[in-house]
């Protein structure tokens, strides 16, 4: 296992892996106390069907799933703005269109598409510029949640409160969704559209059942996210098992042993 340590492709794929462990450990925090689970979700379907179209325009994958996903956050935002519109309807309306949209393109398509890697991922394969485009997106994700912390916490905690305070609830309701659009996509190459809404839920679950208090509730989030990630890609190396798949299922499995402490606890 060791061994592994000095390739340098292990190397990159464990920095890949603590940066969007550290990128969906912050948000996952402010998922959880949204109720966004769904949301985040349905913004990982959507840049599928981004994915398709831009490589049906010869454009570059990426850049099709993030205009994609941000479009469906942001169309999310403003049909939220309305009374009779939740925001899981709206994300659920609008991902299906993008999915469609992408299966039609497919179907256009004449160059071979990795659909595997789409969907589960390859952290292996990271190379040094999807690490540049991850540390960006990581560093910018974290900036803005570090400047907008205390209006976004407090439109997550009380969104009537935070109005009569004067936080603008609307525009943080799209910097959340759009964070989470950047987060799904530069989070692909690691665990793939079908898991990454998982990395988005389970290190802020398993944090609430363990804290009481948001320093804690943050602070676990982000420990949960690394040892699920980090973890999951040690595993899938020693088990000779996907990635993605091993990092959901380690952290899937630090949640039920969270949920069994805080049953014991309280018995």
């Amino acid at each position: 296992m060791t061994e592994f340590l000095a390739y340098p492709f292990f190397q990159r794929a464990l920095l890949a892996g603590g940066l969007t462990a550290l990128l969906c450990g912050a948000l996952s925090f402010f998922v959880v106390l949204r109720r966004l689970a769904f949301v985040g979700s349905g913004v990982a379907h959507a840049a599928f069907g981004g994915v398709a179209v831009a490589t049906l325009a010869g454009l570059p994958p990426g850049l099709g799933g993030l205009v994609a996903s941000l479009a469906v956050a942001a169309a999310t935002a403003r049909a939220a703005e309305s009374a009779d519109v939740t925001e899981d309807t709206a994300v659920g309306v609008f991902t299906v269109a993008a999915m469609a949209a992408g299966v039609v393109a497919l179907g256009f398509v004449k160059t071979n598409v990795d659909l595997f890697g789409l969907m589960f991922g390859n952290i292996l394969t990271v190379n040094s510029s999807d690490l540049l485009i991850l540390a960006a997106a990581t560093a910018g994700v974290l900036l803005a949640l570090a400047f907008f912390f205390r209006p976004l916490l407090l439109a997550s905690v009380d969104e009537e409160g935070a109005r009569a305070a004067g936080v603008h609830t609307g525009g943080m309701r799209l910097l959340v969704l759009a964070l989470i659009a950047v987060a799904v996509v530069v989070a692909l190459k690691v665990v793939g559209i079908l898991l990454v809404s998982a990395l988005l839920v389970l290190p802020g679950a398993t944090a609430r059942l363990l804290a009481n208090r948001w320093p804690g509730f943050l602070a676990i989030s982000i420990v949960v996210a690394l040892v699920s990630v980090l973890g999951g890609l040690i595993l899938s190396v020693a088990l000779d098992v996907a990635p993605g798949a091993a990092i959901i299922l380690l952290g899937a499995a630090l949640f039920v042993g969270a949920l069994v402490f805080a049953q014991v606890r309280r018995a």
